[in-house]
């Protein structure tokens, strides 16, 4: 009898030391009162097992008092986790101070027994043809026995008030482990006048079904199960293969996409899941990629990525492919790579996209003759203001309808700012006349050019030095045009390095008007106005500049060009001034019937009060 009972406790003892094993690596708040379940559980074993086998009353005696403190210690550890198990503090339902106070009181009484005997003797008893220790009890050992019964009390109260208030996943593990403790109980009162405490397998039974319940089967399967809502409900499909690439699982959305009555498949026509698993088949290591994908015309983007699973010695167990639907997120990608290059009114290239394709175009073309071509809209602010934006816009669609309808071969166009486009092509390609005349109709489209008779105004740069910048090529192009603004005669004008000495040249005058006028440049000559009979009636008033390098610069070489910039008031007053002055000169001499005539340009009605 006693090899049988000793088997049992040995084999009991293997399997709480596994588990205290696997318990010390769980790094959860549970794992503490489970530790302390096992542990105790252990000790109360294994003084089972010393008392089974030891040939010493007074070893048998301080194996029981062990044993009898033990299991006050692990009752205690088994309500701290009835507690914590349902996500609670011990603290917040019993007062864990005066709690262990008195456990620890009972426990060195116990331990005192070995001295004073007060608890307990131990006595040699015959049973079963054995011979068995067994115990003793005096009265006081009643407090203690109170003590261990108020424990399990306890822990059984909230064990089965928890699996009556908790949902089923909860309710079956705390009944499990009520039951067993109840059991425990009923056999360890049965067992209290018998040599043999049959008990003792219940509480290694206890603890073990603690620790299944706590530390392996509620963790796994409430892993398990929430992993199974999150992948029913993630936003990306789950398809899960085994080695031989067979379907063992996948969630709704992947239902959605491998619809077999109207599969995705790819530009060959090979549905999703066929694609899946001959990339499954073909690829030895994981990947992730993206492929497009039609289904009833539309197309999909999709992000597909291929886990493999291996077990320990690195051998294929199957496969995972993940694959979410990113084609929300890539036409969004492409609508905004799209406004980022192009122009949102006319839907032409913007000004630094054309430059870039451009330059493009030039370095991969380096034996063709190209011309850059670019394009100004005569009084366009006057467009809007006579008619509106929205007719100003209308103007600038069309135009750009028209580049896109009418330029042939190889070329490159867009919108450069407001009213000005920009061409790229080659020069065999380029008809100016043609050109002229399909602006002029597109113009017309929706514009009333009797009304107001839109001017469009071309100018072209051959291109010789193809390390320019494309935004030095379109100014070139933009300074042919200013040779022939305000000319309705001529609108496409090509450029020449003349065009660049003549502006620079203007641009010289321009920057030194202000200076000139305040240090007297520029001087008055009078050209006398004669009657019909000789009399003098007054003079003309000439103007000349007078500068300091330069030397006398001629009304036409500076006149045209203040004009066309909006300087010529400056000039005008200046002059007109000086007339004044003349005429007070005139009044002092006695000559006041004397006059001077002055130039008013037409552009000094825009800058000038002239009344």
């Amino acid at each position: 009898m006693k090899i049988l009972i000793g088997t049992l406790f040995v084999i009991s003892l293997a399997v709480l030391g596994v588990c205290i094993y696997k318990t010390r690596k769980v790094k959860k708040e549970i794992s503490r009162p489970v530790m302390g379940v096992l542990v105790f559980g252990f000790i109360i074993v294994f003084m089972h097992s010393v008392i089974l086998f030891t040939s010493y009353k007074w070893v048998a005696g301080l194996a029981y008092s062990i044993y009898s403190v033990s299991a006050v210690w692990l009752l205690y550890n088994l309500l701290d986790f009835s507690i914590t198990f349902i996500g609670k503090k011990t603290e917040d339902h019993v007062n864990t101070m005066i709690m262990q106070l008195v456990l620890a009181a009972d426990s060195i009484s116990i331990m005192l027994n070995n001295v004073f005997g007060h608890v307990f003797v131990v006595r040699e008893v015959s049973a079963f043809g054995d011979t068995f220790y067994d115990t003793m009890y005096f009265p006081i050992y009643y407090v203690h026995y109170a003590v261990i019964v108020l424990l399990i009390l306890f822990s059984l109260c909230s064990l089965y008030y928890r699996s009556v208030r908790s949902p089923m996943f909860y309710r079956r593990k705390y009944l499990l482990i009520a039951v067993v403790l109840t059991i425990i109980a009923a056999v360890n009162t049965l067992s209290m006048k018998s040599p043999v405490d049959y008990s003792i397998i219940g509480y290694a039974a206890e603890a073990v079904c603690i620790y299944y319940c706590a530390i392996v089967y509620t963790p796994q399967r409430l892993l398990s199960k929430t992993i199974l809502n999150v992948t029913d409900a993630m936003n990306a499909a789950l398809y899960v293969i085994d080695m031989e690439g067979n379907k063992l699982y996948s969630n709704p959305y992947a239902d959605q996409l491998f619809d077999n009555e109207d599969p995705l498949c790819d530009q060959d026509g090979t549905a999703l899941m066929e694609w899946c698993r001959e990339r499954y088949k073909s690829n030895d290591e994981e990947f992730s990629g993206e492929g497009k994908f039609f289904r009833n015309g539309n197309e999909f983007v999709l992000k597909i990525q291929l886990q493999r699973m291996v077990d320990d010695k690195k051998q294929l167990q199957g496969g995972c492919f993940v694959i979410q639907d990113s084609t929300e997120e890539y036409n969004k990608l492409k609508k905004e790579m799209y406004l980022a290059s192009h122009d949102s009114l006319t839907a032409l290239y913007n000004k630094e996209h054309f430059y870039s394709r451009s330059r493009r175009f030039i370095e991969e073309n380096p034996d063709r003759e190209l011309l850059m071509i670019c394009t100004d809209i005569k009084d366009f602010k006057m467009i809007n203001d006579f008619f509106g934006t929205n007719t100003g816009d209308n103007v600038l669609r069309a135009f750009g309808e028209m580049l896109r309808n009418h330029i042939k071969g190889d070329a490159v166009y867009g919108r450069i700012a407001n009213d000005i486009f920009g061409i790229l092509m080659d020069s065999e390609d380029f008809d100016e006349n043609r050109f002229v005349a399909e602006s002029a109709a597109a113009f017309s489209s929706c514009l009333d050019t009797n009304t107001f008779p839109a001017v469009n105004y071309v100018g072209i740069y051959e291109i010789k030095d193809r390390s320019l910048p494309v935004s030095v090529m379109c100014d070139r192009a933009r300074m042919a045009i200013s040779t022939i603004k305000g000319d309705y005669s001529k609108l496409t004008a090509y450029y020449d390095d003349t065009i660049r000495d003549n502006i620079r040249y203007e641009q010289e005058l321009i920057s030194e008007l202000h200076n000139a006028v305040n240090e007297g440049q520029f001087r008055m000559f009078l050209q006398p106005q004669m009657s019909a009979d000789g009399r003098l009636l007054g003079g003309e008033a000439l103007i000349r500049w007078f500068h300091p390098t330069r030397g006398q610069i001629m009304p036409g070489d500076f006149i045209p060009v203040f004009e066309k910039n909006g300087l010529i008031s400056e000039v005008d007053k200046y002059i007109w001034e000086l007339a004044c002055k003349q005429l007070q000169i005139w009044k002092h001499e006695g000559k006041e019937n004397m006059s001077v005539s002055v130039n008013i340009s037409n552009k000094d009605f825009f800058y000038v009060d002239i009344y």
